[in-house]
């Protein structure tokens, strides 16, 4: 297995083409969270210093292979006073699959207001919060329900297992990487294994200054199903219940066979 760092890392091969060359035998397709996250950083990349990401919106094309490599082909859409736009192609073999929008930001000040803190839930040091496995790569969850009812993870604490620097590029990437992880359709409906779940598109907004190597929450509810699709959002807050991120994803709900 790789190591988080080793995703992240991306090559420039030509002007504004990015490579990542990091691959290991993951036995599903490749992890869109994983390539949302690249995608992010090559983005990245091409900014102004002092701007850090606000917001991407991306839409899933095709089913990644995780044993070959991928290449990111960046566009400077904009560079104002304030704010970049860049646009970002992920192309594997020849094919498209994935494309990104994304915006950058330079840190303003201004009022500082949220509706809401963290809900009710068992903190990330609390020893009733036990230890949950993923297919990511060195991030480490606890699950917060004061009452598992089910399988069906909708509420999570995850940090990145390894010092992430001061790079506010690269902890927002992590951030990026653990949002395609789970899903809030089954608030909806009852939990069913007959399903096919897949991102058709995901949106996200960084909303303060983050570290994704200090415990963060992620919360995710339904808001809609229907036509073989399923809509939710999800927030992200720090340990001291400031809203982070928001996300919004459209999913295929399709029973499989």
């Amino acid at each position: 297995m790789p190591r988080l760092l080793d995703l992240l890392h991306l090559d420039e091969t030509n002007h504004d083409v990015f490579r990542a060359r990091t691959i290991f035998a993951d036995p599903i397709n490749l992890y869109g969270g994983q390539v949302a996250a690249q995608a992010l950083r090559a983005a990245g990349t091409t900014v102004p210093e002092g701007r850090a990401p606000h917001s991407f919106h991306c839409y899933f094309l095709r089913a990644g292979d995780p044993k070959l490599p991928v290449d990111y082909f960046v566009n400077r859409d904009r560079d104002g006073r304030a704010y970049s736009a860049r646009t970002v192609s992920a192309m594997q073999d020849g094919r498209e699959i994935l494309t990104m929008s994304a915006s950058f930001h330079v840190d303003e000040q201004g009022p500082d207001i949220q509706p809401a803190g963290l809900p009710d839930v068992l903190l990330p040091d609390d020893p009733r919060a036990k230890p949950m496995s993923s297919r990511t790569v060195d991030i480490d969850f606890r699950d917060p329900r004061l009452v598992v009812e089910d399988t069906m993870v909708r509420q999570v604490w995850a940090k990145a297992a390894v010092d992430l620097g001061d790079d506010p590029l690269l902890h927002a990437c992590v951030t990026a990487y653990v949002s395609d992880l789970y899903t809030g359709l089954f608030t909806l409906t009852p939990l069913r294994n007959d399903v096919a779940l897949s991102s058709l598109d995901h949106a996200m907004w960084f909303l303060r200054p983050a570290r994704a190597d200090e415990w963060f929450f992620m919360e995710l509810f339904g808001e809609s199903l229907n036509g073989g699709r399923g809509l939710y959002s999800g927030s992200m807050f720090n340990e001291r219940g400031e809203l982070i991120a928001r996300i919004m994803q459209e999913s295929l709900f399709r029973a499989r066979g």
